[in-house]
């Protein structure tokens, strides 16, 4: 799942930085500049798509 959120993330460049948090660990990862993205309904759609819904987080 992890490799296929990076190939989504590589796909929607721009120059918003991406955070993951895991809730079980209580853990807040800062990607690297190689996923930074370009916010978008879409983009935001096909995440919670994959990772269920009220995953994205916008700051």
């Amino acid at each position: 799942m992890l490799s296929r959120l990076k190939e989504l993330l590589q796909n929607h460049p721009g120059p918003a930085a991406t955070l993951l948090f895991y809730e079980q660990d209580q853990k807040l990862l800062a990607l690297s500049d190689n996923y930074r993205i370009k916010p978008s309904e879409e983009l935001f759609a096909a995440i919670e798509v994959m990772l269920g819904a009220g995953t994205v987080r916008i700051k």
